[in-house]
């Protein structure tokens, strides 16, 4: 640690008469080194180093930021579609048919940004041991087989087979407690499963006790990291890894539950083969006595169960047909509801197609081939992070404009965005009008890029001003090198032309069209009739020349196509002001 940058300086301002304090890495350890002059007849004469480990401190304000981070996620997602739904109908977009819809999935988005509120609320009070419970006897192998209808199709999205094997338990207790229990821990094994696996929920009656058993075939807990399950906002980091959204509010608040409970959780995992997660509540109700007690609230009080992330009860929308003379954009978002709600209000004018992770949106684009990529940032698989940096460093993709959407407002994740190469980037909750005009004024920069990529004139070495990506401005200079070294050649075509930018012929095709608005044989036509339009204007060639200069064999084709891309023929050409 002694030879470290920030060592010496410590040394070196303390010894110069200075208080000096700095924070350094070592051995995967965070330490805070101070460094105060000794001075002896105002000399100075030593100094006092202080070394303090604050690993833990450190540790603790990476998991605030890491719980803020994705807390502020979940809730801004829910927000967003609250949002533009209300909006839209604000404006009067909505047919009066439609409305009972729009206005279904801004409840259900509200009740969704309750719960999560609620969840965080109760770890508050829980903290403060300010809960107060609502004692009644409860039978947890209904509530479990409640949980289990509720899940069945989150866990049939993805294969994932969902046993449940109970049998008549009653014990005293609170009902939406023990059934925010076992839904987290069932929502868990469900989300950090493998797709075609298995979640077993298992309720079962001992003499002395009942037991609710989770099982799945999962990812696993690290082994390293066991110990760390139940501390605030924790998120195993094969979870991080794998970017698999979350909060890491939910197995976090099971803990503090089942303590109010004076229940025991007892978990057991293996990293890649799965968790079993089993709870055991005492029998009666003596284990309640120093709870505060309150009559249960009537069915008409007590707010209805929402599954977070859920949609089998939310409205089915029609697949956008496909409209092959519109722009074509990609949605990917992993909320359905913010999914739907995009494709929803894009529809009308693009060709749009949508997928949930940045994993698939990988394969989309290669068939798909969209003018405009909108990710979400924070998505499991691939991140719209992730999924950005991958668009514009892939020669094959680069053209394509990306707009973030994210939860993260501030100034550090926007520029982090932007730093990836983002064309733009849309805080959460936002206006569909802002994103429309967004999305319209993106796709115009594209157009006006086409005309200075299409010209032979423009011999900049510098990027447009309204080019943001170098890939882009290389691939095209390259391509028009190639075709003004090659333009007498006879056989020069699009075969040579993309085997010398090492790209397939599809590949080429697409990512010369996207970025021109035209197919490579007419485009290498479009550079040679530029040529030969220099040259007219030079007067030093006769037209038969001049064909044969820019690879045309047959001058009486070759007047053709000039007379087609001009509006004149060569021979008017030559003493027009056409440039």
């Amino acid at each position: 640690m002694n030879r470290t940058e920030g060592f010496r300086r410590c040394i070196t301002a303390a010894l110069a008469g200075n208080h000096e304090e700095v924070t350094m890495e070592s051995d995967s350890r965070s330490y805070q080194l101070l460094a105060n002059p000794v001075t002896e007849d105002g000399l100075v004469a030593g100094v006092v180093l202080l070394l303090f480990d604050n690993t833990e401190k450190a540790d603790r304000e990476k998991l605030r930021r890491e719980f803020t981070a994705n807390v502020s996620h979940e809730l801004k997602t829910p927000l967003t579609s609250i949002s533009g739904f209300a909006e839209i109908m604000k404006n009067g977009m909505v047919k009066a048919e439609d409305v009972p819809r729009f206005a279904n999935n801004i409840y259900d988005e509200a009740q969704r940004l309750i719960s999560m509120v609620q969840d965080i609320i109760q770890l508050s009070r829980l903290d403060e041991a300010q809960e107060t419970m609502e004692k009644t006897e409860v039978n947890v192998a209904l509530i479990a087989e409640t949980v289990a209808k509720r899940l069945e199709g989150q866990a049939a999205q993805r294969n994932i087979v969902f046993h449940i094997e109970t049998e008549s338990a009653v014990l005293s207790g609170v009902p939406h407690v023990l059934e925010e229990m076992i839904y987290n821990l069932c929502d868990n094994a469900i989300r950090y499963n493998k797709d075609n696996g298995s979640v077993t929920l298992k309720v079962e009656k001992h003499p002395d006790d009942i037991t609710v058993t989770v099982a799945d075939t999962g990812i696993g807990i690290p082994s390293s990291e066991q110990k760390k399950l139940f501390r605030n906002c924790f998120r195993g980091s094969n979870v991080v890894n794998l970017k698999v959204t979350g909060s890491g509010i939910g197995l976090m608040l099971v803990y503090k539950l089942v303590k109010l409970h004076k229940g025991k959780i007892h978990i057991q995992s293996v990293e890649h083969q799965g968790t079993c997660v089993q709870i055991t509540f005492p029998k009666g109700n003596t284990h309640l006595h120093k709870a505060k007690f309150i009559s249960p609230k009537t069915p008409n009080e007590r707010m209805d169960a929402v599954v977070l992330g859920g949609t089998s009860d939310l409205p089915v929308l029609e697949a956008p047909q496909i409209k092959t003379s519109l722009q074509r954009i990609l949605v990917v978002e992993d909320n359905d509801d913010l999914r739907n709600y995009l494709v929803d209000m894009l529809m009308a004018g693009y060709n749009i197609q949508s997928c949930s992770n940045g994993k698939d949106a990988l394969v989309i684009i290669k068939e798909f081939n969209p003018d405009l990529v909108i990710p979400d940032i924070m998505m499991p698989e691939i991140s719209g992070a992730e999924l950005c940096s991958a668009i514009k460093t892939s020669v094959e993709m680069s053209h394509i404009p990306v707009i973030l959407l994210t939860a993260l407002g501030d100034e550090k994740n926007i520029l982090g965005g932007l730093e990836i190469g983002a064309d733009a980037y849309i805080t959460k909750p936002f206006s569909v009008g802002i994103l429309k005009v967004t999305i319209k004024n993106i796709l115009a920069n594209r157009e006006l890029l086409r005309q200075v990529y299409n010209s032979i004139e423009n011999k900049e070495k510098h990027l447009p001003v309204n080019c943001t990506n170098t890939l882009d401005w290389k691939f095209i200079a390259s391509v028009k090198e190639c075709i003004e070294k090659n333009m007498g050649d006879l056989d020069f075509g699009v075969d040579v032309l993309s085997n010398q930018h090492h790209m397939s012929r599809t590949s080429f095709y697409n990512k010369l069209k996207a970025l021109t608005g035209y197919a490579p044989a007419d485009y290498i036509r479009m550079i040679r009739l530029q040529r030969a339009a220099q040259l007219l204007k030079q007067k030093e060639y006769t037209i038969t020349e001049i064909a044969e200069i820019v690879g045309f064999s047959d001058a009486k084709y070759f007047r053709e196509v000039f007379k087609k891309y001009y509006n004149v023929s060569p021979s008017k050409f030559v003493n027009s002001d056409q440039e």
